[in-house]
């Protein structure tokens, strides 16, 4: 039977499971499982993309150290920026280069050798793009979620891949396919068929979320489950929900934010606000550099970890 053989494949681990890849926050976060649809929500600045580019690198390096996972790839689908510019993310982390110094040109002769290193290295990386990209701007097509599953579809029949992850980065970016009544049905439209999209293609989809502005003027500015911009759909489609927030962006060095101190510009809240069949309502600090791209545990021993909030 299908239901045993699923069961199956949990207890020996032989079935897809993607952790994130923190320790601390693992213990607490179920793995992702295919057909999942995971919702990262956070306002602008709030390092949604930074995150997602995080996590993607990360599984893909699991991948290039299994060694019978060759063609299993991860895949990250962006409205939001270049692909060049999702390649720039990649040399600032795999080359410790910070992305602000590359933004404004300011390379050095060793640094440009290891950026070209870096890019002989990337097309061994089982990550895969898509997006537009700038040096083709002017053959630059549509993209959708019927786009996204033709790319999706080509990649698996026509190069043979095997898709571990899909990121998309990020859905208030996605437009709509054809007439609509508003803008909150496109997108919960749009939010319904990306968990339809994970469920065909039998991998988890993480999606980035823009968070409603409001939640800049609470005292508390924690992303919730209904504070998608234009919809509270995470909350019915999702099968877990995240939410992103940087402490530094409301509070200055030294002020209090959920009763810890705000010290310096790298820290970030994670909650788990939405999660089948394990704990959520928690939060926890990390340390966030999107300079180098880089996610880490904020202390060996994460105090108040299981923290409860309330808005």
């Amino acid at each position: 039977m299908a239901g045993t053989a699923y069961l199956k494949g949990k207890r020996d681990k032989s079935a897809l499971a993607v952790p994130l890849g923190l320790p601390t926050l693992d213990k607490t976060m179920l793995p992702l499982l295919p057909g999942e649809l995971i919702s990262i929500i956070a306002r602008p600045g709030g390092g949604k993309t930074g995150f997602m580019m995080r996590w993607a690198r990360w599984w893909a390096s699991q991948i290039a150290e299994r060694t019978n996972a060759e063609n299993h790839i991860v895949v990250y689908a962006t409205w939001e920026q270049s692909v060049e510019e999702l390649h720039s993310f990649m040399v600032a982390a795999d080359e410790k280069l910070s992305i602000t110094n590359m933004a404004r040109g300011e390379i050095t002769d060793d640094e440009w050798s290891r950026i070209l290193r870096s890019g002989v290295d990337r097309i061994l990386q089982p990550l895969w793009f898509i997006g537009h990209s700038l040096e083709r701007r002017k053959k630059r097509p549509a993209m959708n979620v019927t786009t996204l599953a033709e790319a999706l579809r080509k990649i698996e029949d026509d190069y043979g891949k095997i898709i571990d992850m899909v990121f998309i980065d990020y859905l208030q970016r996605i437009p709509a396919e054809g007439r609509v009544e508003s803008k909150a049905i496109a997108t919960s439209d749009i939010l319904d068929r990306l968990k339809d999209g994970a469920l065909a293609f039998g991998c988890p989809f993480v999606v980035g979320v823009q968070a409603r502005r409001e939640v800049d003027a609470r005292d508390e500015p924690v992303p919730g489950l209904d504070d998608g911009q234009w919809t509270s759909n995470c909350e019915q489609s999702s099968d877990k929900v995240f939410s992103l927030v940087r402490p530094r962006k409301y509070r200055n060095e030294g002020e209090k934010f959920l009763g810890r101190d705000v010290i310096g510009s790298n820290q970030m809240v994670i909650s788990i606000l939405k999660q089948k069949m394990g704990m959520d309502n928690v939060h926890y600090w990390v340390k966030f550099d999107p300079i180098y791209n880089r996610l880490d545990e904020m202390e060996t021993r994460q105090a108040g970890a299981d923290a409860r909030y309330h808005r």
